[in-house]
């Protein structure tokens, strides 16, 4: 596995030194030479490649493909201006990334843009069955509040458990959700093939994806396709970070990584 990280990376430094116009290419090439140091080039086995990911792939290396940096930076630069554009208008973000390795990194980036967020789980029907789910989502803020209040100590014993046991289930259900007010302006998606459920509401209701899409998904599922490893930490981490930089940009602020 060094071997195939030092060939990559030894092929982007060739590529990186024959550039004729060093002041127009010199930050392309550094967010490239970091997009590199993030493993972001790393692809699935070619046995699992998804032939539409073909013209994001610049090779393959010991069966494994190798994301061309270059239409990943296009990529990640057009995600950027329109995260850019969301943000100015305040739009509400919905961010969705369910892996365990990952979970944490999109808790982090959704409490940076302070956006919701579905990190443990998916809730089908979140989307398309909104009106109905956001009355349980209510509920359960109602159930809280009067945890708060006290207001539940009125109840028996027995009633006061199962008001326990309720809070409990629905905190586990609406995880990163309970601060949600309505539909997102935009999904951010992370491995856009393990959430096609989500994908395929977001579409049916016509709201824009941002997907992190590996080698091996349909990119046809994303509205800004950003071709990139979604099952190594590192990877996801920066292109998570751009994206929220993007997002905050109008505000002056950076992500913290």
């Amino acid at each position: 596995m060094l071997f195939y990280f030092f060939s990559i990376q030894y092929i982007y430094m060739i590529k990186a030194e024959v550039k004729t116009d060093p002041d127009s290419s010199s930050n392309k090439n550094q967010i490239i030479k970091e997009m590199l140091e993030a493993r972001v080039c790393y692809g699935h086995r070619s046995s699992t490649t998804n032939p539409k990911m073909k013209p994001y792939i610049s090779g393959t290396k010991n069966n494994f493909e190798v994301v061309d940096l270059e239409k990943t930076f296009e990529a990640l630069e057009k995600s950027k201006k329109f995260m850019g554009e969301l943000g100015q208008q305040k739009k509400t973000l919905l961010f969705v990334g369910t892996s365990p390795i990952i979970r944490d990194l999109v808790t982090m980036a959704a409490e940076k843009t302070r956006s919701p967020y579905s990190a443990s789980h998916w809730i089908g029907g979140f989307l398309t069955n909104f009106k109905t789910i956001f009355s349980r989502l209510k509920y359960f803020r109602e159930l809280k509040a009067k945890e708060a209040s006290g207001e539940l100590q009125k109840y028996t014993k027995k009633e006061q458990i199962n008001f326990q046991k309720e809070i409990q289930k629905l905190s586990q259900l609406f995880l990163g959700l309970e601060e949600c007010q309505g539909l997102p302006n935009a999904l951010v998606v992370v491995n856009v093939k393990t959430h096609e459920t989500a994908v395929r509401e977001a579409k049916k209701l016509k709201i824009p994806i941002i997907g992190i899409v590996d080698t091996d998904s349909e990119p046809q599922l994303a509205d800004y396709v950003i071709p990139a490893s979604d099952h190594i930490r590192s990877s996801v981490n920066y292109l998570l970070n751009q994206l929220v930089s993007g997002y905050n940009a109008s505000e002056g602020e950076s992500p913290k990584t």
